[in-house]
């Protein structure tokens, strides 16, 4: 049984009838003015397809674009990835070469210190038979500065103490002479012949110290490399200590301190060394 149209039923016939029939021309109009390309009404396909090729192509263009740009930056990547690996190849290169020429270094080093230590060593050999005098006035040898030694020598530390005529190999004044006449001395350097003379000189002069000589102060020294010294000035502080606590103290060649304290012997390479043994002598006090 067929149900009785509505009225709202009706009144869509009614429209759908009034509205007037479009044509595909004019369907096909109005698609090209939605999308925004103006075409004729009568307007082909050939037309159309001319466009759509040529959308086509700007599209393929922007792609090859895109796609060359992109293997540019892929290629650029490559080599910067090569470049880091060759940094980091060679900085690891370096880093082994850095090693060797650091345990190389080491080993100059060493032999470095080791060869100063022989050269201070014959240094100190070819001085074993010199001694420093200090203080004595400028040109008083008169020229003839060994044969002045030889006398002034026993004259000074006593005649009674040489059994023999001291034998002077050479003598001479260190550096260039200061003008004025209250510049101060230069130091005399004499070779004695024998070494024993030497050293029994050297402990007459501490056991009569101090010496004078026409009221002026002389002093006498063993004549060392400089390095050698500046190793025994380091003890200074420390003998001065010493001294003042009465113990007795000198240098064992080249620079080490031997201390003698009741009937102990001690020796020391450094100065700390000292210090800690004189710190134990005030606690036991």
């Amino acid at each position: 049984m067929t149900k009785p149209k509505t009225d709202k039923g009706k009144k869509m016939d009614k429209v759908l009838n009034e509205t007037p029939a479009q044509s595909p021309s004019e369907s096909a109009e109005q698609a090209a003015a939605a999308s925004g390309t103006s075409y004729g009404v009568d307007a082909e396909p050939a037309s159309i397809l001319l466009a759509i090729q040529n959308m086509s192509k700007t599209m393929t263009d922007r792609f090859d674009l895109l796609e060359a740009s992109l293997a540019s930056t892929q290629a650029t990547l490559v080599s910067l990835g090569n470049r880091i690996t060759e940094v980091e190849n060679a900085a690891a290169d370096y880093d082994r070469r850095l090693s060797l020429v650091e345990q190389k270094w080491l080993k100059i080093q060493s032999e470095n210190i080791s060869l100063r230590e022989k050269l201070v060593d014959l240094e100190a050999r070819s001085r074993r038979q010199n001694i420093r005098i200090v203080g004595l006035p400028e040109k008083i040898e008169n020229g003839r500065p060994t044969e002045f030694l030889t006398e002034f020598i026993p004259d000074l530390l006593g005649a009674s103490n040489f059994s023999k005529p001291l034998e002077v190999d050479r003598a001479h004044r260190l550096g260039r002479q200061s003008p004025g006449e209250n510049a101060r001395p230069r130091v005399m350097i004499a070779r004695i012949h024998h070494f024993k003379m030497k050293e029994k000189i050297l402990v007459l002069a501490r056991q009569q110290f101090p010496l004078r000589y026409k009221d002026r102060p002389i002093y006498i020294f063993p004549d060392l490399p400089a390095e050698i010294m500046k190793r025994r000035q380091a003890f200074e502080d420390v003998r001065k200590q010493l001294r003042n606590a009465g113990v007795r103290n000198g240098f064992i060649y080249p620079a080490r301190l031997r201390v003698s304290h009741g009937t102990t012997d001690k020796v020391f390479s450094s100065p700390e060394e000292a210090e800690s043994f004189i710190g134990t002598l005030s606690q036991n006090s």
